[in-house]
């Protein structure tokens, strides 16, 4: 079937009866509504893959930042036990 028959634009050589405007029009938004469906499948599968790169790009930089932290937060407890221990050692022993 081609386009041209599709659209009632030209007709197979029969007895058929030729389209209304009724026909054009409806065969119009059932096209359309297809056509809209198909396309809300590919904005729905994009924004996911979106989405999903997006979450990889923020947990990088979380994991980065928490390696981070730690890092300085060991550093920090050192310095603490260090100023602990130089109290400790401050004070006269007790027998």
């Amino acid at each position: 079937m081609s386009l041209l028959t599709f659209l009632g634009l030209r007709q197979p050589k029969s007895n058929r009866v030729p389209l209304t405007l009724a026909d054009v029009l409806h065969r119009t938004v059932v096209s359309g509504l297809a056509a809209l469906s198909i396309y809300g499948l590919y904005l729905g599968y994009s924004v996911h893959q979106h989405t999903i790169q997006k979450g990889r790009e923020f947990m990088a930089v979380r994991e980065a930042e928490v390696k981070a932290r730690g890092e300085s937060k060991a550093a920090e407890e050192a310095r603490e036990l260090s100023l602990a221990e130089a109290a400790q050692a401050a004070l006269p022993k007790r027998s």
